[in-house]
């Protein structure tokens, strides 16, 4: 099942997932940290998911077909392993882009001291050249 039919299939059947604090629905599940000291953690989420997954998942070796509730609880899984994934994708890039910025920081303190460098290797006269140019 891909994405687009699992959150369809969340949404109409009004699909809960079990938190440390209360009941949640889909939107919700956004809102939740990736982390937390608390428990109140997508990943205490998943693996409550992923522990009612194992307990109504028991295979039959007779039936070809899941039970409504097998389905639910893999759906039910997917898309809380699936906001992990974005929210890591999201976490990794705004590292990135932290990264740069630090990065550009360095390098203008590193160009502004080689600068402040060149003007103190200047000789006088280029000095008195250069100020008489800025006064006028």
């Amino acid at each position: 099942m891909d994405t687009a039919s699992m959150y369809e299939h969340a949404l109409r059947t009004n699909m809960r997932f079990a938190s440390q604090r209360g009941m949640l629905n889909l939107e919700q599940l956004w809102d939740v940290p990736l982390r937390s000291r608390d428990e109140f953690d997508l990943d205490a989420i998943a693996k409550s998911a992923n522990r009612i997954r194992k307990e109504v998942g028991e295979e039959s070796f007779v039936a070809a077909r899941k039970t409504a509730n097998q389905k639910d609880s893999e759906i039910r899984l997917e898309l809380v392993k699936h906001v992990i994934a974005v929210k890591l994708e999201e976490e990794a890039q705004r590292a990135a882009v932290a990264d740069r910025v630090k990065e550009k920081e360095k390098l203008t303190a590193i160009l502004e001291k080689k600068q402040d460098a060149a003007l103190e290797d200047l000789d006088e006269e280029a000095i008195k050249a250069r100020i008489a140019e800025l006064n006028a």
